[in-house]
Order: C-alpha cells, then structure tokens, then sequence
C-alpha cells in the first residue's frame, strides 16, 4: 500500500490537507508527520480545549524507525513548518529536552507556570517535551522511582509535586493540573532493550502512541535551491484555530451519531484486549480515549467543538495503525530475543577467520568488547586449542603487540594397543573314581610341577569282577 491510500483514512480536515499540501516536498512518512503534528499542536491546545469529560486532549506520541531509513527527523521537521505560523513562536519558548527524572519534570512544570505569572496572559504552564534520542533518557530514567508515575498523572492532567528541603525545611512543589506533551523517537530494534515489560504493565506506555514510519520518498537537491521544507506552505487555517482556541476555554462535545459510535469503538477495543496476551494489551490498553483525544484534536482544528462521526472514525484509523505499530514492535523484539547467543569462543573463531586467522589483542579487543571483556577474551582464547597466542618482539618503541592467530590443531596420536594376554589353560575335570565291578581301569593322574616323560602305571591288579 503505498504512502497516499495509507494515510488517507485519518487525513481529516485542517491538519489532513496541511500534510497532503506538505508531501510533495518531504521525504518523511506521511503518518509520522501526521504523529508529530498531533502532539505539538496539541501540546499547544493543552488546557485550553478538554474532552467532554472535562480530560485534557493532549496527544503524545513516539516514531519508531530505522536511523536514516525511517526519516523520523524530516517527520518532525516537516511538521514544524506546516506549524511554524500557528504555534512557532510558542513551540521555542516551551519546548524542553529529554528529562529524565520525576523530581525535575515536577520543577520544570512549576517553573513554566511560575514564569507565565508575569506575562499578560496570566498562569500557564504549557510545556512540550520533545526526546529525539528517547533510548538515552529511557535509560536514565530507570535510576528514578518516581519518574514513571509523574508521567502518567501529567497525562491524565492531575495534582503533582515533589518535595525538597531548602534551608533545612521540607518545601513542597506542586503543579495542580500539568500541561505537558510528549513526542520521542526510538529505533525499533532498541524497542525491547529499553521499553520495560513491567512499566508498560503499570501503565507507563499506553498513554503514549508509538508509530512505525519509513521514508516516504528520495528528493533531487538539483531541484530545490535551499531545503525543500522551504517550500512547505504554513497552514493558516491551523493558526487561525489556535487564535480561536486561546480566546475562551473549549470543551469538546459529541453530537448523538458520534456519541452511539464512540460506545461501539470502546467495546471494540475492550473485546480485542481480551483476546491479546497481557504483553501485547498493556500498550494498547487506552485506545478508547486515545481516540477521543486525536478526534478533539482534529475537530478543534476545524474551529468546531462538536466531534461527529467522520472526526471518529479518521481518529480510529490513525490509533488502530498505532496499535498495529505496537504488535509489530513487540513481535521484533520477540524474534530478537529468541534468537540464539554464540558462545564466546565461537565469536572469536570468528573473528580470527574474518581478519585472515590473524589479529592483534587491539583488534580483538574492539571487534567483542561490546559485551565481553579483555580478561574474559584472552581468558577463553587461552582455552583453545586452534588459537594460538604470541607477543613477539618488535624493535619499535612501546609495549610487543599480542598476536592471536588460528593454528592447525595436530591430531592425538592413537594409543599403542597392549598385546592380548594369555589366556590360562582351562583346568580339566577331576576323574571319576572307578565304580565297583567295572572292568575299566581309571585314568593315570599326573605328577603336579613335574614334566615327566613316560608317566609310571600302578603295580596294583585290578580287582576281578563278581
């Protein structure tokens, strides 16, 4: 399927015909610039517009792709044209890096809103958190107990704090209703190494929606003098439904068909979670709302705040492909961790034969130390009996390079075989006596550790019979 009948069932409104009017000049995926427009745009209307619950409408999302293949740069890159006129200016002033720990995203919110206090337009925290190198962060935030439960209570738009001492008092930070988006990128084949089973089941990672994307074209340089972003024409529609936005607080509706098809979408979601493995249902777990927030987000760019059933359905299509995205992540990462672990000594076999049978400690070292170490390496390379290991001296300044080298492993001789032993002559049966009347004369017996040559007969008669 190619990139246009992919996109075209969520291509809805003021934000589909941004991205289609884009295209021509990006190459990243359709469905990642569509991704990363959500959550800026709606970082952007955070707390501005909610639900009809009353919810926040924030979209968080994270691209998942190949590094230069997946395009997930150009995806955001693309996405901050089309939005450069609407929310540019707000964009630079509230965007952070990747933060790392709960405490911190606690006090950067608090900041935000402290600073806003001055301004003319009274308190706002508005804050967009934008991860381009999510693995690296994902790995900090393991050091941080807290971080995880932050994240999800800013999502859901309730109370957070953190408390601190300052000059030996207990200070309490607290942020009432946070305003924060989220938008990260990952590869998908560090998705298992760094997205935790256990946090994705408390919840950590089914209030974000993860997006596979490739590239969606190659453009010619000849053909564009600058960047061909340059071309991308902002979309004033969308600048002109933040404007409508940010005049009074908006608070998203259901006409009666959307609200009918809404019950139908959760039941949906809520009869496929019972049939997926836990694994697989905790990603996916909010699908429901998630739906209901793209769909705010997409009639909020229409300046309307009735959500109908065309809003729905773009917005389903968009999260089911979210859902389809998790699946196959999941699905890699399985295949990846099945796969069988090469023993450390086949590695270096390896190795050896892929430099000619011949390497030095330095080489070696580099070529495994990934995942073992030098004393582990020479360790095992110690144990071979086709690797040989030499420091030859060479009349240069420093320390005799150790060499490594593959050898013919000389065949064990096979063991002389002992000559069969004699067997010992079998002992013959002792004769029978002799039994009376018979006419038989017994069997001579013979002298025991003497050889004789003419044994002697008895001189005895033998007995007459009856």
């Amino acid at each position: 399927m190619d990139e246009k009948a992919r996109y075209e069932p969520m291509a809805y409104g003021p934000i589909g015909a941004a991205i289609k009017a884009a295209m021509p000049h990006t190459e990243g995926d359709p469905l990642g610039i569509h991704a990363a427009v959500l959550a800026l745009y709606s970082a952007a209307l955070n707390s501005r517009v909610t639900q009809p619950d009353g919810r926040p409408v924030v979209v968080w999302t994270a691209l998942a792709g190949r590094s230069m293949v997946g395009r997930k740069g150009y995806a955001l890159a693309t996405a901050e044209r089309i939005l450069r006129d609407s929310i540019g200016e707000w964009l630079a002033l509230r965007r952070e890096g990747g933060i790392s720990s709960g405490p911190t995203l606690v006090q950067t919110l608090y900041e935000t809103e402290q600073e806003s206090l001055t301004s003319e337009g009274g308190l706002d925290g508005r804050t967009i958190v934008i991860d381009e190198e999510w693995p690296s962060t994902l790995l900090l935030v393991k050091r941080c107990p807290k971080y995880s439960g932050v994240l999800r209570t800013s999502w859901d738009g309730k109370r957070i704090s953190n408390v601190t001492k300052k000059d030996g008092k207990r200070v309490e930070v607290t942020v009432e209703a946070p305003s924060l988006g989220f938008h990260a990128h990952i590869q998908p084949a560090l998705w298992a190494k760094y997205i935790s089973l256990s946090e994705a089941q408390g919840g950590s990672y089914n209030r974000i929606l993860p997006v596979i994307v490739e590239r969606s074209k190659r453009l010619r340089r000849r053909d564009y003098e600058g960047s061909p972003l340059d071309e991308i024409k902002v979309s004033n529609s969308l600048r002109l439904a933040y404007e409508w936005a940010g005049k009074e607080q908006r608070q998203m509706t259901l006409n009666g068909s959307a609200a009918d098809r809404f019950d139908d979408i959760r039941a949906e979601y809520e009869d496929a979670l019972e049939e997926l493995p836990e694994d697989v249902s905790c990603f996916i777990e909010r699908s429901g709302e998630q739906v209901m927030r793209v769909a705010c987000v997409l009639t909020a760019a229409e300046r309307k705040t009735v959500v109908t059933v065309k809003a729905l359905e773009a917005a389903k299509s968009f999260v089911d492909y979210s859902v389809a995205s998790v699946k196959q992540l999941i699905s890699q990462s399985n295949v990846t961790k099945s796969r069988t672990v090469l023993p450390l000594d086949v590695k270096i076999r390896q190795k050896l034969e892929l430099y000619g049978g011949e390497m030095t400690s330095t080489q070696l070292y580099r070529a495994l130390s990934s995942r073992y170490t030098a004393d582990q390496i020479i360790g095992t390379a110690e144990d071979m009996a086709d690797v040989s290991i030499t420091q030859p001296t060479v009349r240069r300044p420093g320390a005799n390079p150790v060499i490594f080298k593959l050898v013919e492993v000389q065949p064990e001789p096979e063991p002389v075989k002992a000559p069969p032993k004699r067997r010992a002559p079998a002992k013959k049966a002792a004769v029978p006596a002799a039994r009376k009347g018979s006419n038989k004369k017994p069997p001579a017996k013979k002298t025991a550790g003497k050889r004789a040559t003419s044994p002697k007969k008895s001189a005895q008669p033998v007995p007459a019979g009856r």
